[in-house]
């Protein structure tokens, strides 16, 4: 199964992101192609469409976060690779959307609101003198079309 990688810009955030997805990859999965998109729709798009073309084979692709992965879903359509299944990250009401009408498979979702609550009381602690972690982990869920209902709200009304 060919997999295909469309990374932020190199560097922590986006090395985590894609340090994720290819751990828990299946073994019968095979990374055919990784270039960066540099978190820009349009970078992400030309890398998406010469990766089409370079791997025609290609089944699924994991793209950094979903304002590329909507450009990466049409320029495979447009290079006829309209079958490649994406993977993605944030929970936006538009990618959880594009879930149900099938142009993505799968979302991270993870909420804005809680990293940002989460850095402000590690930051205070930390400047308090107490204990807390300096890299930590905010809720995350897998999203489907079967539970799109139930993502985590990436930017709750409430912040």
């Amino acid at each position: 199964m060919q997999v295909g990688i469309v990374a932020g810009a190199p560097g922590a955030a986006s090395d985590l992101l894609v340090r994720g997805f290819t751990d828990a990859l299946p073994d019968n999965a095979e990374v055919v192609a990784e270039q960066p998109g540099r978190f820009d729709a349009g970078t992400a798009g030309e890398v998406a469409g010469r990766m089409a073309r370079a791997h025609p084979g290609l089944l699924y692709a994991f793209v950094a976060n979903e304002q590329m992965a909507f450009a990466v879903r049409e320029a495979f359509d447009a290079a006829g690779a309209d079958r490649v299944r994406i993977v993605t990250v944030n929970g936006t009401d538009e990618a959880l959307a594009a879930l149900k009408d099938g142009r993505f498979s799968a979302t991270v979702s993870n909420s804005a609101g809680n990293t940002g609550e989460l850095a402000v009381r590690n930051t205070i602690a930390l400047l308090r003198g107490r204990a807390a972690e300096r890299v930590d982990h905010t809720p995350i869920r897998l999203v489907t079309k079967g539970n799109a209902d139930t993502a985590l709200l990436y930017c709750p009304v409430d912040y």
